[in-house]
C-alpha cells in the first residue's frame, strides 16, 4: 500500500515538473546553455575549490592527527669504577593511538564534512543560477520597453502623416497638427532612451554571461498553470532549501564535534618502541612505552560548550525554517493574485485598444479632436504594456518558484 502511494506521489511530482518546464520554456534561454555559462563562471570555479578544500579536510579529520614520532639521542656516559668513557645512543618510535570509540567520531564527522560541502556546492550553482534568471528577466523587461517605445514612435509618425495630410487639405487646424507633430518627437526621444538603456544592460550581461542568448517576447507564451496546494509546495521548497539544509548539516556536525570532544576526557595513550645501546655496545635495551596525560577540567568545558554553540545553532535553523516558509507562504499567494490581475488587465487593453478604434472614426469624422485621439492612443499603450510588464512578472514569480523547487535549471552533482 505504502509503495502504490510513493509511486502515485512520484508521478504526480515529474507531472507537475513536466508542465512547469513546459510553460516556462518559451520564456527562458535554454537550460543546457545556462549549465555551461553558470558552470564557467568564476564564482562556481570558486566553489568548486572551496569544496575540494572541504573534502580535504574532511580527509584529515577522518584519518586523525596522529603521527609517528621518531626520537634518536646521543649522549656520553662517564664511569668511575671501571673508569672510561662510553658513547651511548638511543632510538625511539611513538605514536598516539585513538580509543574510546574517537576513530569512528572522526569517520562520521569526516562524513558530515563531506555532506556539507557537497551542500554548499549545490547552494552556489542554485543562486548562480537564480542571478542569472533575475538577469534576464531584467533584459526581457528592458526589451519589452524598447519595443514599447518603438511601437507607439511608429504610430505617431502615421499619426503624424495623417496629421500633415489633412492640414494641406484643410480639415485640421494647425494647432492639431503641431501637437501630433509633438507626440512624434516625444515618442521619439522615448526610443532613444530605451535603446541606449537596452544597450548599456546587455553590454554587462555579455561581459558577465557570454555566450547568453537576447531575450524576445515569445510568439506562443506559456500561461501560468493553476497553482497547486501550498502546504506540499512548502514541504518541498523547505526539503530542497540549501541554507536551510546546510545549517541543519551544520547542527549535525556540532554535535558530533561535542560527542568528540567530550571523549576526550578519556586522553589517547601514545604507545612507543625503542631500543638503547649503553657503554659502547657492552648492553643492549629493547622495551615498550606508554604516555598517558592527565586531563583536567578544561576538556569537559570545551565539550559543554560546544554543545551550546550546536543548541544556538538548531534553534537559529529554527526560526529560519519559519521564516523561509512565511516568506514562501507569501509568494505563492502573491503569485495567485498576479495570475488575477494578469487576466484583468488583459480584458482591460483589449477593451483600450476597441476604443482607440473608435476615437480614431470619430476624429475621422470630426467629432474628437486630435488631443483626444492622441490621449485615447496613449492610454491604449500604456494599458498593453502594463499588461505585458505584469506578464513578464508573473513569469518571473513562477520561473523562481520553480527554480527554488528545483523542477527547473537542477544543475546540483
Amino acid at each position: 500500500m505504502k509503495t502504490k502511494r510513493w509511486i502515485a506521489l512520484i508521478a504526480g511530482t515529474l507531472c507537475i515538473t513536466a508542465q512547469a518546464q513546459e510553460a516556462l520554456a518559451v520564456w527562458l534561454p535554454p537550460a543546457d546553455q545556462v549549465q555551461a555559462i553558470v558552470k564557467a563562471s568564476y564564482g562556481i570555479l570558486a566553489a568548486q575549490s572551496q569544496q575540494a578544500a572541504q573534502l580535504q579536510r574532511a580527509r584529515a579529520t577522518e584519518v586523525g592527527p596522529g603521527e609517528f614520532n621518531l626520537r634518536m639521542s646521543q649522549q656520553s656516559r662517564r664511569a668511575i669504577d671501571p673508569g672510561g668513557r662510553f658513547n651511548e645512543q638511543l632510538l625511539s618510535l611513538e605514536r598516539p593511538v585513538r580509543l574510546w570509540g574517537k576513530a569512528g567520531l572522526d569517520a562520521q564527522l569526516a562524513e558530515q564534512s563531506r555532506k556539507a560541502a557537497s551542500i554548499g556546492y549545490a547552494d552556489a550553482l542554485h543562486e548562480a543560477s537564480r542571478e542569472l534568471m533575475r538577469q534576464w528577466f531584467e533584459l526581457h523587461k528592458l526589451a519589452l520597453a524598447r519595443e514599447g517605445a518603438a511601437a507607439q514612435a511608429a504610430l505617431s509618425q502615421a499619426l503624424n502623416r495623417q496629421a500633415q495630410l489633412r492640414l494641406k487639405q484643410g480639415d485640421i487646424s494647425q494647432l492639431d497638427a503641431s501637437l501630433a507633430q509633438a507626440e512624434l518627437q516625444r515618442a521619439q526621444s522615448a526610443v532613444a532612451v530605451s535603446q541606449a538603456q537596452w544597450a548599456a544592460a546587455w553590454a554587462q550581461v555579455q561581459k558577465r554571461y557570454p555566450g547568453l542568448p537576447e531575450p524576445a517576447w515569445p510568439t506562443a507564451q506559456g500561461d501560468v498553470p493553476e497553482l497547486p496546494a501550498m502546504q506540499p509546495l512548502m514541504q518541498e521548497f523547505l526539503q530542497n532549501h540549501h541554507e536551510l539544509n546546510l545549517r541543519r548539516a551544520e547542527v549535525q556536525g556540532l554535535r558530533l564535534q561535542a560527542e568528540r570532544m567530550d571523549r576526550e576526557r578519556w586522553p589517547d595513550p601514545v604507545l612507543g618502541v625503542y631500543a638503547a645501546r649503553e657503554r659502547a655496545g657492552a648492553e643492549s635495551i629493547v622495551g615498550v612505552s606508554v604516555g598517558v596525560a592527565l586531563s583536567g577540567s578544561a576538556r569537559q568545558a570545551h565539550a559543554a560548550a560546544a554543545l551550546a554553540e550546536a543548541n544556538r545553532l538548531e534553534a537559529q535553523t529554527q526560526q529560519l525554517a519559519l521564516d523561509l516558509g512565511a516568506a514562501f507562504e507569501a509568494r505563492w499567494l502573491g503569485l495567485s493574485l498576479q495570475r488575477q490581475a494578469v487576466t484583468g488587465l488583459q480584458a482591460a487593453a483589449q477593451t483600450q485598444a476597441q476604443a482607440v478604434q473608435q476615437s480614431l472614426k470619430a476624429f475621422a469624422m470630426g467629432e474628437h479632436s486630435m488631443t483626444e485621439l492622441i490621449q485615447n492612443r496613449r492610454l491604449a499603450q500604456e494599458s498593453l504594456r502594463e499588461s505585458q510588464k505584469l506578464q513578464l512578472e508573473l513569469a518571473e514569480s513562477w520561473a523562481l518558484m520553480n527554480l527554488d523547487l528545483h523542477r527547473i535549471w537542477d544543475f546540483d552533482e
